[in-house]
């Protein structure tokens, strides 16, 4: 089944402080027509795909406090995906006969994606990605760039300074999956980099934040680090 409804995304990677590579961002207009976000109830499917021991393994956020449910479910999904990509493709994407291109990519990485580390909320990454998600969100952007200039690495860096670091910025809808969901299919994303990036073991230590958006309704900002960085208060 393919989403139609519109998400605009982002993606940029640093490594050892320095950008080694900025996406594409993709351009698919948004539909109220065709939202198909009440078609799908994704705790049920995996409630019935996943176990209990899973569910508890990739649930690293329900203790904090500074994530509201949304946000932690974010973690949640991508945590799914680390933990075993095939179910999460095969009972939450219902991909595999697809002909779309990137689609078609994603299912062969799920397939070869099993008992990747965990992603642990951070409170200085959630910081810093709910003042991004604010400053863009109130001034209609979809970029790494704050509205005042600073660089996304300087902007990081003043809460949380890591050895790799990496950013998703996605808009268009304020629901867990489906911003997950397509983050990972990535549509028009040539080297596939929020994909990557959610999918990757270099990381994991992570801050969400989603946050209405003048132009687009919502967006919402994934800062992914190391357990080896330093917060900085």
């Amino acid at each position: 089944m393919k989403m139609h409804f519109f998400i605009k995304l982002l993606t940029v990677l640093f490594l050892s402080f320095a950008i080694t590579s900025c996406e594409k961002v993709s351009e698919d207009p948004y539909s109220e027509e065709d939202n198909i976000e009440e078609e799908i109830d994704p705790l049920e499917l995996v409630n019935q795909y996943f176990t209990q021991e899973q569910q508890d393994m990739a649930n690293t956020a329900k203790d904090v406090s500074y994530l509201t449910d949304e946000e932690k479910l974010v973690i949640f999904y991508c945590n799914l995906a680390r933990l075993d990509g095939r179910t999460f493709s095969d009972a939450l994407l219902n991909l595999r006969n697809t002909e779309d291109t990137c689609e078609k990519s994603l299912v062969e990485t799920l397939d070869t994606t099993k008992d990747q580390p965990m992603l642990f909320p951070n409170e200085q990454l959630s910081k810093a990605a709910a003042a991004h998600a604010s400053d863009i969100g109130a001034n209609g952007l979809v970029q790494h760039e704050s509205s005042d200039g600073t660089k996304p690495l300087d902007r990081i860096s003043q809460y949380y300074q890591g050895n790799a670091t990496a950013e998703n910025i996605a808009a268009g809808t304020n629901k867990a999956f489906y911003i997950v969901r397509q983050l990972l299919i990535d549509q028009d994303v040539p080297t596939y980099g929020h994909r990557r990036n959610i999918l990757s073991s270099k990381y994991n230590r992570i801050g969400v934040a989603i946050h209405e958006h003048t132009k687009y309704k919502y967006c919402c900002v994934q800062d992914f680090a190391d357990d080896k960085g330093e917060a900085i208060n």
